[in-house]
């Protein structure tokens, strides 16, 4: 484990996977995480559930993650990404992010049982490991409003070559 990063696990039972992040999540599990659920999308998941209770921080790259999973989710007629119970410094980094609106915690889901798979750190490819902090901050920087406006400016130190669209 890479020392400050948290651990992510997995259980899958039938269409529903349910992720459990403990410590913190960050950038250094957005790969692991974001290959781990797409696989599992392909394979016929379509309900996906992020326990938070037990994390104490989550950063940009992470909640970007998170939203471009939800977005594939949506794509195949699943249900919205679930948030489960957040923690309050979960609950605080949303809210500051102004992500309420777009990462909505859930009430209740259904229990999903099974063996634990824990993620594993391998960001030894760093091409990917670098497109997936972009395309993570990209989502954010497409949401409406004052939540991506933040996230614009991150692109475009991010992508410094391409133009703005008020450039075109």
């Amino acid at each position: 484990m890479v020392a400050g990063v948290g651990t992510v696990r997995y259980v899958r039972a039938g269409q529903a996977i349910a992720f459990h992040v403990a410590g913190r999540g960050v950038m250094q599990h957005g790969l692991p995480l974001r290959r781990a659920a797409e696989n599992l999308l392909e394979s016929g998941v379509r309900q996906v559930s992020v326990h938070l209770r037990e994390c104490a921080y989550m950063d940009s790259t992470f909640l970007g993650t998170l939203l471009k999973i939800g977005k594939k989710l949506e794509e195949k007629g699943g249900s919205p990404i679930a948030l489960v119970d957040p923690s309050p410094a979960c609950a605080k980094i949303i809210r500051e992010m102004g992500l309420g609106e777009f990462i909505v915690p859930a009430d209740k889901v259904p229990e999903v049982v099974g063996p634990w798979v824990a993620l594993t750190i391998d960001n030894s490819d760093t091409n990917s490991f670098r497109r997936n902090i972009t395309e993570a901050h990209d989502e954010l920087a497409t949401l409406p409003g004052q939540a991506g406006e933040q996230f614009r400016g991150v692109m475009r130190c991010l992508r410094p070559g391409e133009k703005k669209p008020t450039d075109q």
